[in-house]
């Protein structure tokens, strides 16, 4: 096995347990959308990365280990998710860096007006309790991005090469 298949399959199993959080989180942004039907677009793109992580880990497990033949349909929703994941992949990445880069005063202006404009919000949440919270989702989603775009990259680059595994 190469090193590339190697870090492929380390990469495959760290994504694993994103997936499976992210699945958990789309079922609740779908009870959600039943009284908001605008967020069913973000449950798509959700959806797809979970679909994505687990067909391109039917492909490794199945077409590259074993060498069996593949169908067709799992390629195209390899290659579908796969669009889709990196568009989402992108954007966690965007927007984990803005906020890293940011000052914490920049931060903690932001989320003293989001406070101020929740009425009822709960004494015991601080800002500097939101900010660190803000800071560990962002590290968190960074990583992930990272392990994403990195798979997907070498994911679309692997169906090509096993291009003949595709009946």
């Amino acid at each position: 096995m190469s090193n590339q298949l190697k870090w492929y399959t380390v990469l495959s199993y760290c994504l694993i347990p994103i997936a499976l959080f992210f699945a958990f989180l789309d079922t609740l942004i779908l009870l959600s959308s039943l009284a908001n039907p605008s967020v069913l677009i973000m449950v798509f793109i959700v959806a797809c990365l979970v679909i994505y992580t687990f067909t391109s880990f039917k492909f490794l497990k199945k077409g590259i280990e074993r060498e069996q033949a593949q169908t067709k349909k799992l390629k195209e929703w390899i290659k579908v998710n796969a669009f889709v994941s990196l568009f989402l992949c992108s954007l966690f990445f965007i927007n984990s860096i803005s906020i890293l880069i940011s000052t914490n005063d920049v931060l903690m202006g932001y989320i003293n007006d989001f406070i101020q404009q929740q009425s009822g919000f709960p004494a015991q949440v601080t800002s500097k309790m939101i900010l660190s919270i803000l800071k560990g989702v962002s590290v968190f989603l960074l990583i992930t991005s990272i392990i994403g775009i990195v798979h997907i990259r070498t994911t679309l680059r692997l169906v090509k090469q096993y291009d003949y595994l595709f009946e």
